[in-house]
């Protein structure tokens, strides 16, 4: 499955979410994008990681670029990114990824300083990418941050106005704000886009789908 930027996407997982499959049809017209929503069962969240792996890559980028694909070790992933970007490549594109898969990383790590400064490097390469601010507003709200976060998942809408998990997420930062009313159109639109969005409708005190 292939981005607008001709990147393959993959899906990215916690071991301490429970997860289930949606997916989405990006606003540019591509082919799906497959989504891995993961649910903490605590804060009621929807949370998505995303594994954007490199493009093509020359022969002294290859090691680099494995490194930064692969999700098994952490440890390896980040100085693979950390090592592609170092080299200094003159593709925009894949730059913003090895930027944000290494955010990623950092958020994980609750190193927020060095995440959020990863985030912004990644959106200035590729501005019209709404799953950059997406993570980005998951790590402000991860950090207690909802107002940061509703700022992130409103420009994520306004870049791709059919994603569900995005205004759902706002939502979230909004009612922590005190916002009933903006979080409630929010989960509406939410169920607009995704019928089928049972956590939505938990937030609206509507009755499961049956």
């Amino acid at each position: 499955m292939r981005s607008r930027s001709g990147f393959f996407l993959f899906r990215r997982a916690k071991n301490r979410f429970a997860v289930r499959q949606r997916t989405r049809r990006a606003v540019w017209g591509g082919p799906n994008i497959c989504l891995y929503v993961l649910r903490a069962p605590s804060r009621g969240l929807l949370t998505t990681f995303f594994l954007f792996v490199l493009a093509s890559a020359t022969t002294a980028h290859a090691g680099a670029v494995d490194d930064c694909n692969q999700v098994r070790d952490l440890v390896r992933q980040l100085r693979g990114c950390t090592a592609y970007i170092q080299s200094h490549p003159d593709h925009p594109g894949n730059l913003a990824t090895a930027f944000l898969n290494r955010a990623n990383i950092y958020a994980r790590r609750a190193q927020y300083e060095k995440a959020f400064a990863d985030y912004k490097r990644a959106l200035e390469l590729d501005p019209s990418n709404p799953l950059i601010p997406y993570n980005m507003g998951n790590a402000y709200l991860d950090r207690g941050q909802p107002a940061r976060a509703a700022e992130a998942f409103t420009l994520a809408v306004n870049l791709d106005s059919g994603f569900a998990l995005a205004y759902f997420n706002r939502g979230i930062a909004r009612q922590r704000l005190g916002d009933r009313l903006g979080a409630s159109e929010d989960f509406r639109r939410t169920l607009e886009l995704d019928p089928n969005a049972e956590q939505a409708r938990q937030q609206l005190g509507l009755n499961p789908r049956q």
